[in-house]
């Protein structure tokens, strides 16, 4: 990938949290509003530590991925996966070690022959 170039990402840590499985209210037809659907959110973080010592104080904690994530999908009906996906990434760059993040959301019965639906988001914070 590129971002090993970017100068500010080159330094960062890589974490990746794969296919977090949710039934969430999602989705802007009628029938998407009658009852949960699946969807599988897959999320990328570029992390600014370099000296955990082997110490999770030091560290970037995954538990707050997924917190961020269910945080968000209990505030109700989402219509929109671009929403779903910019409001998990502005979450997770309120932590000062995060550098960026991609955020990937899945539909997988959006549609009967199509394994799924997805969009994708990459955000990084421009306060450094």
């Amino acid at each position: 990938m590129s971002w090993y170039c970017d100068p500010l990402l080159k330094n960062c840590r890589h974490i990746l949290i794969t296919d977090v499985k949710r039934n969430m209210m999602i989705g802007a037809y009628e029938n998407e509003k009658l009852a949960a659907q699946p969807v599988i959110i897959n999320v990328e973080l570029f992390v600014n530590t370099q000296n955990e010592d082997d110490d999770l104080n030091n560290a970037y904690n995954y538990d707050k991925v997924i917190e961020s994530i269910d945080s968000i999908l209990n505030q109700g009906h989402i219509c929109l996966q671009e929403t779903l996906v910019e409001s998990i990434a502005q979450r997770l760059l309120k932590n000062p070690l995060v550098t960026a993040v991609v955020v990937r959301s899945e539909k997988t019965q959006a549609y009967s022959d199509v394994k799924s639906a997805a969009v994708e988001t990459f955000k990084v914070r421009h306060d450094r």
